[in-house]
């Protein structure tokens, strides 16, 4: 029985006028769709991690594949399409293990090359896995035969709703402890994937393209610098294509879209900051890839200072890709920049700080890589 709410009498549940006076009873309030179950998974063809023993061992709250045992069995699979499927099927499995761990909304989905488990709402989930695909695309276009082409599997993408779970899931990638402040992180050991603590829709766009590049870029021996540069440059060029929804636009992408205006390189106060900050000392932590990790300015500035050099040296007469697949860490890609591009990376650097002592020191950068090692083994501190 319902009460009419003019009159007070009572009537059935099903009229829809009061019998009384006739006031019409609001519709009753329809009842919110249940969150579509995750689709199970199809029966493995090539590999069952369930029945591989050692496959998982659980730590930390979650299930950490041992990816060396996993890896010799899918190796022993004959024919190269059949290991790939068998990469996919060992991921998917993960993913699903994740899944019921985490619990809640987290719901797994993939595409042909990438795997995102999230909490996410269908729409938004779906969004951001087809940017996932795109961006992977894009990169490897514009690398071309420079990213890691040999990657076998899915590109997986772990978004967190929550920041403890994020910081327990990657704490196992450091196990003395000191996890790294950060939203988003490519983990390269085992099976290279991304992880990252959900803010935005567009915010975790950006952070996406930017640990994918890395994840294309992990198999070569460059500098810090430069590998950040280029993650950097990528967030703005291929970020452009992704159009989150409305109630997730930024400033900058949203007059981007509607009146093509774009963020300059470097605003004027940072061009200040840089010339205030940048010393010959302080250019060595630079090239050494250890000012990425100190507190204060230093680490805004260096994924800053590292954009603007991979901007110029892009514009160069050169290669830039092979200066890419040349550059090594313990010159700062110095010997690169000369082979490739024919310049100076000390000189290159000048035209935007001006004149100085810019150019790097293998005996500097040495000496910082040994400092940052001391300090690993005293204090347990993630090294370059």
């Amino acid at each position: 029985m319902k009460a009419c709410s003019y009159c007070g009498r009572d009537n059935d549940d099903e009229v829809v006028r009061c019998r009384e006076c006739g006031t019409e009873f609001p519709a009753p309030a329809s009842a919110e769709p249940a969150a579509e179950p995750q689709a199970p998974l199809p029966a493995p063809k090539f590999i069952d991690l369930n029945r591989v023993e050692g496959a998982f061992d659980f730590r930390d709250g979650f299930s950490r594949p041992d990816w060396k045992r996993i890896g010799k069995l899918i190796q022993a699979i004959e024919g190269e399409e059949d290991r790939r499927e068998a990469w996919r099927e060992a991921a998917l499995q993960w993913l699903e293990k994740l899944r019921a761990e985490l619990g809640g909304e987290y719901q797994w989905s993939a595409s042909r090359t990438c795997a995102l488990l999230s909490p996410l709402d269908r729409l938004t989930a779906e969004r951001l896995l087809a940017f996932s695909e795109h961006a992977v695309s894009a990169i490897r276009t514009t690398l071309r035969e420079i990213a890691w082409e040999s990657f076998e599997g899915l590109h997986v993408i772990l978004v967190f709703s929550d920041g403890d779970d994020y910081y327990q899931y990657i704490s196992d990638y450091y196990p003395d402890g000191d996890n790294p402040a950060s939203i988003g992180i490519e983990l390269s050991q085992g099976y290279p994937h991304v992880a990252l603590h959900y803010e935005t829709e567009l915010e975790s766009s950006q952070v996406i393209i930017h640990e994918l590049t890395h994840h294309c870029l992990t198999h070569l021996p460059i500098p810090l610098w430069l590998n950040e540069g280029v993650a950097q440059r990528f967030q703005k060029t291929i970020g452009e294509a992704y159009v989150p929804s409305s109630t997730t636009l930024a400033s900058d992408a949203y007059w981007t879209m509607m009146t093509g205006w774009k963020p300059p390189l470097v605003w004027d106060e940072l061009v200040d900051a840089h010339i205030g900050f940048w010393n010959p000392e302080r250019i060595q932590r630079f090239w050494a890839g250890s000012s990425f990790h100190e507190p204060g300015d230093s680490a805004q500035l260096s994924y800053s200072l590292a954009e603007i050099l991979v901007h110029l040296l892009a514009e160069k007469d050169g290669d830039f890709l092979a200066f890419l697949r040349a550059a090594q860490a313990d010159d700062a890609g110095q010997t690169a920049a000369w082979d490739c591009l024919g310049c100076c990376l000390g000189e290159t650097v000048g035209t935007f700080l001006g004149p100085g002592d810019w150019r790097p020191q293998r005996k500097a950068i040495k000496t910082y890589w040994e400092a940052v090692c001391s300090e690993d083994e005293t204090s347990g501190a993630p090294g370059v």
